[in-house]
């Protein structure tokens, strides 16, 4: 780390301290606690709210505010009795607003509902967080681009793959491998989606989903189970380290309330699908039950899938509603064909086809998760939360690439412990300038099996690979968040990481420990700027890190980590009611940037410093009459700018398989007899297949889907058409010898029934 970062971090935690040790937590509230406003935020079938913003205001515009905690449930500070208006906001919801008459010291209110906003496009949000009554940090707090899609917008999609739900996501690309149990991965910032270098963090309720090789693995979760999705995008996220390079996704599920949904769908591609979930609330304990099964046989040859998943919650909170405890449980099963990949010709000719040697190939996948989740309230001011959690990732994959090559058996047998911790606290002197300190601390630790079979039609003829390692991340993190004036908000931290663990390769008998990261340092910073209401500027810094997975982390020569700094700055807007647009440039540059070899070898190599840049550009419309109009364009460059001596050849080059472009456009309509229609279309530019930019450029489509429904009572019919036009796209890749592609799937038709009571 530079000693310009140092000098920066080494205040901040020391600012931090001061601030927690100063901790007479918040005696000197702006708002008096003698009365109290409480309630519940919940949707329209009642399951509750979590993260929404509470504004109580008295009759002479001074505010007080809070946020809903994971149970939908708040308590606000009232500034006397008599008229306030309580406005409550959540995001992908309509704002609500109602009059308020606070006679006492507690004024209880019947359940707020929230009604989702018409539109399908994910929701943006620029440091919507505010300082409030302290609750933990969270996505919408962030001073950076954060999109959300409510569990409305994901519960109508049709996917065999979850990472699939984020293709609506501005400047978020999805390569389609379609091979079985490696379905396919996200790109994001200029980084492609080979999984080549690891560069989001994927958790599902708090609790990290990342392969020790960085894939997301939350295909466990169906659709209807969603309550949302949160993608922040850029490095000014302190609470994630490893693999947060370029942003992180997080999945939060449905629990809470009283509510049954149920969905059912078929359709083109030998499609079966079936959805449940049932949420029970009683008192202070509450539980929820989800199962899922889905078979396809593919729009391919050789092509089919079964997918089986289940899961359980159950809650408790305390009777003064300032603890819960919980536990989540979750299974996940999932048997796949393989199709392989295409010659050129193939597959321009016969794109549905699935080439003889491929016959023998798939694989299959189990997963299963618990977790404990503890939440604690000691103080007004003050919001702890602790995680615990241990999880199984089995996976199994039978491959062959060409007709030259052989078959090999590729086994990952991952298990994975945890804990994470977050408090969050107003101390009194952050309490005069309207701040808390948040702080974080996590651990996991990684045991790992990777092993490769050369086989025959599935059966073992030579061991090529047998590695066990083991590694170990401790991590944490320090933020401040201030208001200095009402019109700008301020947030400084720093996160550190270390690594642990040990590697023996059973085919040697040689163990070998980590390299010696040491401790890496990542310092952020955010700003938002709001002039006047609907008009806010925002800027962002942050550094971010890599380092090799698997055998690459301990390998006797030195790797170093990649560390990447990045920025950003932007505008959003609202100046009508209507009317939102946000427009940002963005740049990220690494040193010693660690890319996986696709040698066989499970190895990664330092490929020099890079740069990556670009422009996003999103906005949504209301037209009236239940008409909204949104689209989203971002126009990037990936480049490595010094390959070193190695290859010199490569300098100023085109990094491979990232799009110049992508792009989203989608209009929607909602009718009060109950009608839905929308229609949304994607596409990316082309793209480089190597390092060196001598090939062709492939990977280019627009690609147009259409949903229609129509809700009676308690019943939802859909019609939902994907591919309208029967366009063709694929992913396509370079071996050395030629190019192999994966044909995507052609147009087809589902219908759906939902139930929901």
């Amino acid at each position: 780390m530079s000693h310009t970062f140092r000098r920066a971090a080494v205040p901040l935690l020391l600012a931090a301290l001061l601030a927690l040790d100063s901790s007479v937590l918040a005696s000197q509230e702006t708002a008096t606690s003698a009365w109290r406003v409480s309630g519940r935020v919940v949707d329209s079938l009642g399951a509750p709210l979590a993260a929404a913003t509470l504004a109580l205001a008295d009759a002479e515009g001074r505010e007080a505010r809070t946020q809903s905690g994971d149970d939908g449930r708040f308590s606000v500070a009232a500034r006397g009795r008599g008229r306030h208006v309580l406005t409550v906001v959540a995001l992908g919801f309509r704002t609500v607003s109602r009059a308020v008459d606070v006679a006492g010291a507690s004024t209880s209110l019947p359940d707020i509902v929230l009604r989702p906003r018409p539109t399908q496009a994910p929701v943006v949000v620029i440091g919507r967080g505010d300082a409030g009554e302290a609750r933990h940090l969270a996505a919408a707090d962030m001073l950076s681009v954060v999109s959300v899609m409510t569990g409305d917008q994901v519960a109508r999609e049709n996917v065999d793959f979850a990472q699939e739900l984020l293709r609506k996501v501005s400047g978020v690309y999805h390569a389609d491998f379609n091979q079985g149990i490696v379905s396919g991965d996200i790109g994001m910032r200029g980084f492609n989606a080979e999984s080549e270098i690891a560069h989001v963090r994927l958790l599902v309720d708090g609790i990290p989903m990342n392969l020790n090789s960085g894939f997301g693995e939350i295909n466990a979760i169906a659709p209807l189970e969603i309550e949302r999705m949160e993608i922040v995008r850029g490095t000014s996220d302190a609470r994630y380290g490893l693999f947060n390079l370029a942003g992180n996704v997080n999945v939060t599920t449905r629990r809470g309330g009283n509510n049954v949904m149920a969905r059912l769908t078929t359709g083109s591609f030998g499609t079966s699908e079936a959805q449940a979930i049932a949420n029970l609330e009683r008192g202070r304990f509450s539980q929820s039950i989800a199962g899922s099964y889905r078979t396809v046989d593919g729009y391919r040859d050789h092509a089919s899938l079964t997918k089986r998943s289940a899961s359980g919650k159950w809650f408790l909170r305390s009777a003064n509603d300032k603890a819960s405890l919980g536990l989540i449980a979750r299974v996940h099963e999932l048997e796949t064909d393989a199709p392989g990949y295409l010659t050129f010709d193939q597959s321009r000719a016969t794109p549905t086809l699935s080439p003889a040697f491929s016959n023998a190939d798939g694989g299959d996948i189990s997963t299963r998760h618990l977790s404990l989740h503890a939440d604690f309230s000691p103080t007004r001011n003050s919001y702890l939360t602790v995680k615990g959690y241990g999880q199984s990732f089995d996976r199994n994959r039978f491959v062959r690439f060409t007709a030259a090559g052989a078959q090999q058996e590729r086994r990952e047998d991952e298990n994975q412990y945890g804990l994470i911790s977050q408090f969050t606290v107003r101390p009194a002197p952050l309490a005069r300038v309207d701040g808390v300190l948040s702080l974080g601390a996590d651990w996991q630790t990684q045991d790992n099996l990777q092993q490769r079979f050369r086989t025959t039609d599935r059966v073992r003829a030579a061991t090529l690979r047998d590695y066990d390692f083991s590694l170990r991340n401790t991590g944490g993190f320090a933020q401040v968040d201030i208001a200095p004036v009402r019109a700008l908000r301020l947030h400084a931290g720093v996160r550190a990481d270390a690594f642990d663990g040990d590697f023996t390769n059973k085919g040697t008998s040689v163990t070998t420990p980590i390299i010696d990261y040491g401790t890496v340092w990542q310092p952020k910073l955010g700003a938002v700027f709001t002039p006047v209401a609907g008009w806010s500027a925002y800027a962002n810094f942050g550094r971010s890190f890599q380092i090799g997975t698997g055998l690459a982390s301990y390998s006797t020569k030195p790797l170093d980590p990649s560390v990447n700094d990045g920025w950003e700055v932007g505008v959003i807007t609202a100046p009508a009611a209507w009317l939102t647009v946000r427009g940002g440039v963005w740049r990220q540059t690494a040193t010693d940037e660690v890319r996986l070899k696709f040698d066989n070898s499970g190895d990664s190599e330092n490929i020099g410093e890079t740069e990556r840049k670009g422009i996003d550009l999103e906005g949504t419309v209301q037209l009236g009459g239940g008409v909204s109009v949104w689209g989203a364009y971002t126009s990037q460059r990936a480049t490595l700018v010094e390959p070193g001596l190695a290859q010199p050849q490569f300098r100023g080059k085109r990094l491979n398989h990232v799009p110049d472009w992508t792009m989203k456009l989608g209009a929607d309509w909602t009718h009060r007899s109950g009608f839905a229609a929308s229609a949304w279309t994607y596409g990316q530019d082309d793209y480089y297949l190597t390092p060196a930019n001598t090939l062709p450029k492939f990977g280019g489509y627009m690609a147009t889907n259409v949903d229609l429904s129509w809700r009676w009572r308690d019943a939802t019919l859909g019609l939902a058409m994907q591919n309208v036009f029967d366009r063709y796209y694929e992913y396509a890749w370079f071996d050395g010898t030629q190019t192999l592609h994966s044909p995507a799937s052609g147009r087809s038709v589902l219908v759906s029934v939902t139930l929901q009571r």
